[in-house]
């Protein structure tokens, strides 16, 4: 009889983290509070449907332009379609501590358009599987900063900071270099950035249809 409570137990509880698994893919935060929310793509994501994406309440994109030095291949179709559509997009790269700043600034500069009415491209800082390069933070800063000052001339005006928690506790970029901040918190709102948030991406991995894949979600602060 005890061996079979603990088997309904045992159920009841993978049933609860099935449900709690489910529901995660479609968390997103409330409209009333965060009413502009939109999605990060790349060419990972496979082909968009962008109407859908439009017609199910994205209001804006950002597209991965380039990572490190290699270019997006998808940059274009995925830029293209989030504007056919209405939706407001920004290019996003992706940077990389092992690869040259010049060289990385050639691939973005080399996909992204300049365009008025995009909304502020976005670096994004992050630690990558395949690098295991730890530089100090002088020479960190001194790379965005390098990166920053060419992307920023093209654009005409100051870039985002996508930064993760683990970069931010190591090198502390919100500190020195003063611009829009983009925090990554899943599920609760980030406190861990030196200057409040512009942008928050508040689910890693959102089920949205018109992608295959799950998307990174984000909002606007109001």
């Amino acid at each position: 009889m005890r061996f079979r409570s603990i088997l309904v137990a045992l159920a009841v509880l993978a049933l609860v983290a099935l449900f709690a698994w489910r529901w995660s893919f479609g968390w997103t935060p409330e409209r009333a509070r965060f009413p502009v929310q939109g999605l990060t793509v790349s060419a990972a994501d496979g082909a968009i449907d962008w109407p859908t994406v439009r017609a199910r309440g994205a209001d804006f994109a950002y597209v991965t332009a380039s990572q490190g030095t290699q270019r997006d291949a998808a940059f274009e179709t995925n830029w293209n379609g989030a504007h056919s559509t209405g939706l407001r997009q920004g290019a996003l790269h992706v940077f990389s501590l092992c690869e040259p700043t010049a060289d990385q600034v050639t691939a973005y500069l080399t996909t992204v358009p300049r365009a008025a009415d995009a909304l502020p491209a976005t670096l994004a800082l992050d630690f990558a599987d395949d690098c295991a390069t730890r530089p100090t933070r002088a020479q960190v800063l001194t790379a965005i900063r390098g990166f920053l000052a060419p992307a920023e001339y093209h654009d005409g005006r100051p870039m985002m900071l996508r930064i993760s928690p683990a970069f931010e506790d190591e090198y502390r970029v919100s500190a020195a270099i003063v611009r829009p901040l983009w925090a990554q918190r899943r599920f609760f709102e980030p406190t861990y950035l030196a200057q409040p948030w512009r942008m928050w991406q508040a689910n890693p991995a959102r089920r949205f249809d018109g992608v295959a894949r799950p998307v990174a979600w984000s909002v606007a602060a109001q």
